[in-house]
């Protein structure tokens, strides 16, 4: 039938013929493959038979400890240090929040005479509440005055030293 036909149906209906044989190969070749799969070796049975099968020993207990710094080598706490740091569950570009200090500083005041001490106004963040401290008071518990220059203040936290800068400039 394909002969009888004009040059544009004979070609037509001989590209149908081989993609027609085509698809049989490809049919054929996933059907009975050239080489079989290795069967598997059947293993001797150590557990009871209706057991879940195990992967191997598994931990008793996971714990928190094992992913400290202090277990790991330098390199190896460096690499997990940064896994944690950049979660894969947090919104792109999040940062950790700022921490805030609890005073800042308003103003320093420098004596004029030996009888004046050297002052400075301190703002608590948390409270808006203003305190005017000299050298040696203790604003909480924790925190002293340790000593006051031309726009900036140090302070003692927890054993620690703070330097609060008065901020000049519109930028900063």
């Amino acid at each position: 039938m394909c002969f009888t036909l004009n040059p544009i149906h004979r070609r037509a209906c001989g590209l149908l013929i081989a993609g027609a044989l085509v698809l049989l190969a490809i049919v054929g070749m996933v059907s009975f493959p050239l080489s079989s799969p290795p069967i598997p070796e059947p293993s001797s049975v150590t557990e009871t038979p209706n057991a879940p099968p195990r992967l191997g020993k598994q931990p008793d207990i996971l714990s928190r400890a094992r992913f400290q710094s202090s277990n790991f080598p330098p390199a190896q706490s460096d690499f997990y240090r940064t896994i944690i740091d950049n979660n894969l569950f947090r919104p792109l570009g999040w940062r950790p929040p700022r921490r805030v200090e609890p005073y800042r500083l308003l103003g320093t005041r420098l004596p004029t005479d030996k009888n004046t001490p050297t002052q400075a106004i301190l703002q608590s963040t948390a409270t808006n509440k203003t305190h005017i401290v000299t050298t040696g008071d203790k604003l909480d518990a924790a925190t002293e005055v340790v000593e006051i220059q031309p726009k900036q203040i140090r302070l003692k936290t927890a054993g620690q030293l703070k330097t609060l800068r008065l901020k000049s400039g519109f930028l900063q």
